[in-house]
């Protein structure tokens, strides 16, 4: 109950100042880091066979910490970039992290901007809703697309081997899609959420419990509320009576829709080998009007092995999908242009629904997004990595491929620390897939070769 009525008045008021020791009368372990990086992205265009850089960024980051040793700690991670986004000038300040947390005797509680994730896979998981990711933030490093929500999280410890959590997201803060930089046909426009949706009715909860037992850690969690993933949902459809053919002019709008998810996931070791487990059910639902936006119900699962063997780490994992109420997409997805000879042979039909075509080209969309058009998917990933020179030297390969959509993605990498706080990263994000699959849409603007330079403080 106390740790509850903390929570809400630090959800509502804030930490009064009066508690906070003022510096150097009562603050212990004040600590400050962080990093500045410069790096650049360059690939082959495909329209001219010449090299471009699309992508080049200077970074700064900071990170605060400070507290009284006993029951409390402040945390911050600040953020700035200045550079170029797919051709795009950028310069963004952002507060990736800021949260203050208050510890009990079996309790703790936080609240501010924090990034959680849950499950225990490497690559993928299904069980974790409660961080939004910006898929188009390119770094070397790929925790930098995670993204933090401002939450009130409580945690009870009631025994050494149960951890039980509750996590309130009162605002909607939406994952950055791949989908700026796609190329959309001429009569289509696309249309951004705001960063944070500031609305009450667009809050979520989670909920999760933890087991350490000898030998092996699992727990179960559920989510309700809005996915961090939006729907892309049509919102404007309109014809020019002034043409011959009536082409149609299509708004597309990121929309929220809800979701609730429930997942388990384990973790042990058996001999030298890591095992690793995930599986989770999602139930989304439409908040009213069309569900073009809205994903069918799934289950995923995830199978997860890892071994070291002397300066080798080798980490393999598969992951399955089953869609739930499937049913074979009527339509393509709308990803090019009109055929206008197929739309004139369409609209000589007279019950042909224009407006209901296009709603299902986009549902179609949606399904290519979420890998939904068909029944089952299976993929498997594997990352190899070693060193040389005590960790100066560190090579890697990641790769994935998906045998249902015959989708392939390739990182191979090469991480160079000549000293101290200096780290040259070098590498290559590789996209290929067949004809009219979701990473023939991205390949021209997502490959890319990069360089980055970091020195740590």
């Amino acid at each position: 109950m106390i740790p509850m009525i903390v929570l809400s008045f630090l959800f509502q008021e804030g930490v009064p100042q009066d508690t906070i020791p003022a510096y150097g009368t009562g603050l212990q372990n004040i600590t400050m880091g962080g990093f500045f990086r410069g790096g650049f992205y360059s690939w082959i265009r495909s329209s001219d066979n010449k090299l471009y850089v699309p992508d080049a960024f200077s970074d700064l980051g900071l990170t605060l910490q400070a507290g009284n040793g006993k029951n409390y700690n402040a945390f911050a991670d600040l953020r700035y970039r200045y550079g170029s986004q797919f051709s795009t000038p950028v310069s963004r300040f952002d507060l990736k992290e800021g949260f203050i947390k208050l510890y009990g005797k079996k309790w703790d509680v936080t609240a501010g901007q924090k990034i959680i994730k849950r499950g225990r896979a490497d690559f993928t998981n299904p069980a974790s809703k409660l961080a939004p990711q910006d898929y188009l933030y390119r770094s070397p490093d790929r925790d930098d697309m995670d993204v933090g929500n401002l939450l009130s999280e409580v945690r009870w410890h009631p025994s050494p081997i149960v951890d039980l959590e509750a996590v309130i997201v009162p605002f909607y803060r939406a994952s950055t899609l791949i989908i700026d930089p796609v190329p959309l046909p001429s009569d289509v426009s696309f249309k951004r959420l705001n960063s944070i949706i500031a609305d009450s009715k667009f809050k979520s909860y989670g909920l999760k419990a933890d087991f350490h037992l000898k030998g092996v850690d699992w727990s179960f969690s559920w989510f309700d509320g809005f996915d961090p993933m939006p729907g892309i949902a049509m919102t404007k459809f309109m014809i020019d009576p002034g043409q011959p053919l009536p082409v149609p002019s299509v708004e597309l709008s990121e929309t929220p829709y809800r979701n609730r998810v429930a997942a388990a996931d384990f973790e042990t070791a058996i001999g030298n080998f890591g095992l690793r487990g995930e599986g989770a059910w999602s139930s989304p639902s439409a908040q009213g009007g069309t569900d073009e936006y809205v994903p069918l119900p799934d289950l995923k699962w995830v199978a997860g092995l890892d071994w070291f063997s002397g300066n080798w780490h080798f980490i393999g994992e598969y992951s399955g999908k089953y869609v739930a109420r499937y049913y074979p997409s009527p339509v393509k997805p709308l990803t090019a242009g009109p055929d206008y000879t197929e739309l004139a042979l369409l609209l000589s039909d007279p019950s042909f629904d224009l407006r209901e075509y296009v709603r299902e080209e986009v549902a179609a969309f949606n399904r290519l997004y979420n890998y939904q058009l068909k029944r089952y998917y299976h993929s498997f990933a594997l990352r190899i990595e070693t060193n040389f020179l005590y960790d100066k030297i560190v090579p890697s390969l990641f790769s994935s491929f998906n045998f249902t959509s015959h989708e392939l993605f390739v990182i191979p990498e090469l991480k160079i620390k000549p000293s101290d706080g200096l780290t040259i990263t070098t590498g290559a994000e590789v996209y290929s897939g067949p004809v009219n699959s979701l990473f023939s849409l991205i390949n021209d603007f997502m490959n890319g070769f990069y360089v980055s330079l970091r020195v740590d403080f």
